[in-house]
């Protein structure tokens, strides 16, 4: 499968996931009346609201390029993974807080906690599933790097997001447990209102990482280091280039990247053969780099008294 492909199949397994996932806690919220399965049915409602977005943002983006933009569509991508931050933040993360703070003066006993907690240790398993799909399919963008490391440099939102709502799902899960365990031993409902309260501000935590790392998306970020190494030295060693100078990249969307570039050649090289040394480095950039380019080259002639 390609990397886009296992993207996808880490979506759409969060996405089942978080359905059967939301369905339970819900259910588990009506009988025992917990404040954190409430939180938590939230939580897994807006992962499961954020999955569609990352669905619906990659099938748009692979509509083809048209004349008002000849780029075409890739940073869909970015756009829904953006407004996916803010689902995380306000559907998942406020309304939590919320619920929370208007149960901490409540007496209300939790009804049935062996419930609570067979639906949340059922919905550990699932979540657990669902982010082991997760780290296989970016095990191949991740290298040597660290998951932190990772969500910082990757180009694939659907990758960041995922992998940080499947680690908050668990983190979450564990927080309404303790929640729930430490209001049945105490008989004081506060903790479950803590409970609600802690997951909320972790999913608001989350959103503005998201947030933080699709504006930048959006805005435009270069390739990695390595990458652009990679086409350096493609266009360097092409016959007829002496040097690169000001190479500049942009990633469009996770598979397209522009490349713009000012060549130096001999002042006597033929406008022929500056052509053919264009069209050669060109090839060799699409070799070097799994990515969609468009490719702009600037041939400079070199100073012949500085060079």
């Amino acid at each position: 499968m390609t990397e886009s492909t296992d993207q996808r199949l880490a979506v759409v397994t969060a996405l089942v996931a978080n359905l059967v996932v939301a369905g339970a806690k819900a259910g588990a919220f009506a009988v025992t009346g917990s404040s954190a399965l409430l939180a938590e049915s939230l939580h897994s409602l807006a992962d499961s609201v954020n999955e569609i977005l990352l669905l619906v943002g990659a099938h748009r983006s692979i509509r083809p390029a048209d004349r008002r933009h000849p780029f075409g569509h890739a940073r869909y991508r970015y756009v829904y993974a953006f407004l996916v931050s803010l689902t995380v933040f306000w559907i998942g993360g406020v309304f939590a807080v919320v619920e929370g703070i208007g149960h901490l003066a409540s007496d209300e006993p939790i009804v049935d906690p062996p419930w609570a907690l067979a639906v949340l240790a059922i919905a550990a398993i699932l979540d657990g599933w669902s982010l082991r799909t997760t780290v296989r399919t970016g095990r191949s963008a991740k290298g040597v790097l660290s998951w932190r490391q990772l969500v910082r440099v990757t180009k694939a939102p659907e990758l960041i997001v995922v992998f940080l709502e499947d680690l908050g799902a668990l983190i979450g899960i564990a927080i309404a447990a303790l929640g729930v365990i430490l209001a049945t031993i105490t008989g004081d409902a506060v903790w479950d209102a803590l409970a609600s309260i802690a997951i909320g501000l972790l999913l608001m935590a989350i959103g503005l990482v998201v947030n933080r790392e699709t504006q930048s998306l959006l805005l435009g970020e270069s390739a990695t280091g390595e990458v652009e190494a990679a086409i350096r030295a493609a266009i360097k060693g092409t016959p007829g280039i002496d040097a690169v100078v000001n190479l500049r990249t942009i990633h469009l969307g996770p598979d397209d990247l522009v490349v713009a570039a000012a060549i130096v050649v001999a002042p006597e090289t033929t406008a022929a053969v500056i052509a053919g040394a264009i069209e050669e480095a060109e090839a060799r950039v699409r070799a070097a780099v799994p990515f969609r380019t468009v490719i702009y080259l600037e041939p400079r002639l070199a100073d012949p008294a500085g060079a």
